[in-house]
């Protein structure tokens, strides 16, 4: 007996499904650390000082002539501290094409929950710059794999979208080719789970040796992606400016061509056009914000109105609302299912529909789309296929990229 009157326990929280529960991972071709830090080893980081406790510090990246550490410090600068980050640092003989099967390790060890993979690449000394299609010919090389490997984590309930390090642009970076616009021989390459980030710090850049200053703040564009709704732009100028005037970080932004935003200017629109994600200034504004989420795929709507995943916020809305139907469909699974005349009766069908259209209701009551149907088929085969067929269309929320007016001098108001 207690003497308490009323007795209140903390429950037991379970699965996060209010709130925000992505995870994020970094694949960095590295250097391992005495008794710390291995190679093709996952560890799991949750702020800068857990990179730190493994040997990743400033030093390491100095030393070594590497990028690990940056990435991290940047991922937290703009993303905070207890944002879940999966490390795992591969040989620098390892391109980034190559690194595809130590992110499937990756991806599972992290129990699927990754939304966003990025890959820093870290050249090795004495490394040759080669180009193709206007930027370093290893990263072009790695967009097919990258895609490739997006389709094979959705296929094994694990959708994500890839953040690829996009180094050494090329000097005249008019000439670049236009990422929605790919080609596999004569097929279009549509790379949707693909974005990939040519901007820079310049000013940290120019404290690097000449392989380092060619390369990109993947880092900061993961943390811009974890700071924020996975439905938001990662160039929403309300509150990702990327510039830290005390901090002494992002004063000047640049392209991995190491060249200065003043002295790209010209060529900027047109790289935007072509899907390249940079740093831009706004006139009147200070600081640098990321351009758009751009993808590595043309823009697509079809006759039915579907439009593909063409803005990595797309992307991000059709990878999670796949994982939230999946969470609350997993519980029908297995369960008897009483049938008239070998179909599912009227009240069935409203019964599966009303599932889903609960989870789309949640979802745009927290702002994150527009709305969403279930269309569950009364036809479908319980008895010998035993799979029930359920059709799902959402509208994802919009966005605002140019505000379009007129204006007049008037005598009066």
């Amino acid at each position: 007996m207690s003497l308490r009157g009323v007795t209140l326990q903390e429950g037991r929280i379970g699965a996060n499904v209010a709130g925000d529960s992505r995870e994020f991972g970094i694949i960095c071709s590295g250097i391992a650390v005495q008794d710390k830090a291995q190679l093709n080893t996952t560890y799991k980081l949750l702020r800068p000082s857990d990179a730190e406790a493994i040997g990743i510090t400033e030093e390491y990246d100095t030393t070594n002539k590497v990028r690990v550490y940056r990435h991290i410090s940047e991922f937290y600068r703009r993303a905070g501290e207890g944002r879940a980050l999966h490390l795992r640092l591969i040989a620098q003989s390892f391109k980034p094409a190559d690194m595809v099967e130590s992110a499937k390790i990756l991806v599972v060890e992290a129990d699927g929950m990754i939304s966003d993979l990025a890959f820093g690449y870290n050249p090795p000394a004495g490394y040759l710059e080669t180009m193709a299609d206007g930027f370093n010919s290893d990263v072009r090389a790695a967009i097919g794999p990258l895609q490739q490997f997006a389709v094979w984590t959705d296929e094994n309930d694990m959708p994500l979208h890839t953040i690829l390090e996009g180094r050494a642009l090329a000097d005249d970076a008019s000439g670049a080719i236009d990422l929605r616009a790919l080609k596999v021989g004569d097929a279009t390459l549509e790379a949707a789970k693909v974005t990939i980030v040519f901007g820079q710090d310049w000013v940290y850049a120019d404290t690097l040796d000449d392989l380092g200053k060619k390369y990109a703040d993947v880092g900061t564009f993961l943390g811009v992606i974890a700071s924020q709704a996975w439905n938001r732009n990662p160039g929403e100028v309300e509150t990702q400016n990327l510039t830290d005037a005390t901090l002494g970080v992002w004063t000047i932004g640049g392209l991995s061509n190491h060249k200065k935003y003043s002295e790209v200017f010209e060529s900027l629109e047109s790289l935007n056009d072509k899907g390249y994600v940079f740093p831009i200034k706004y006139q009147g504004l200070t600081g640098y914000w990321w351009n758009d989420g751009h993808v590595c795929a043309p823009i697509i709507i079809d006759a039915q109105g579907n439009m593909n995943q063409h803005m990595i916020y797309y992307s991000h809305t059709m990878d999670e609302a796949k994982r939230n139907l999946r969470r609350v469909y997993l519980p029908e699974v297995k369960k008897p299912v009483q049938l008239e005349s070998g179909k599912l009766p009227t009240g069935m069908v409203g019964y599966y529909n009303a599932i889903g259209d609960r989870e789309f209701e949640r979802l745009a009551g927290n702002e994150l789309i527009s709305e969403g149907k279930t269309y569950t088929d009364a036809n479908s085969d319980l008895l010998i296929a035993k799979v029930l067929n359920i059709d799902f269309g959402v509208v994802p929320t919009g966005c605002i990229n140019e505000i379009l007016g007129t204006i007049n001098l008037k005598n009066q108001a």
